[in-house]
């Protein structure tokens, strides 16, 4: 299986557009096409991630 590592920042902060569903919808749609993923969320506070370690980094909003 491929693996797919996702960084969810501020989500404590920045989930007003109910991005947690669509982080999860994300997840959902990738595992169904044979992805393992990932997901960390970081915050204010929280030790500073290795970004290079992240296929995609998601910060939410809305479109």
């Amino acid at each position: 299986m491929k693996e797919l590592k996702i960084l969810y920042l501020y989500p404590d902060l920045l989930e007003l557009y109910g991005d947690y569903g669509n982080i999860q919808v994300l997840r959902y749609r990738l595992e169904k096409r044979g992805y393992t993923v990932v997901i960390d969320s970081y915050s204010i506070g929280d030790s500073s991630p290795d970004f290079t370690e992240y296929d995609l980094v998601f910060a939410g909003g809305r479109c």
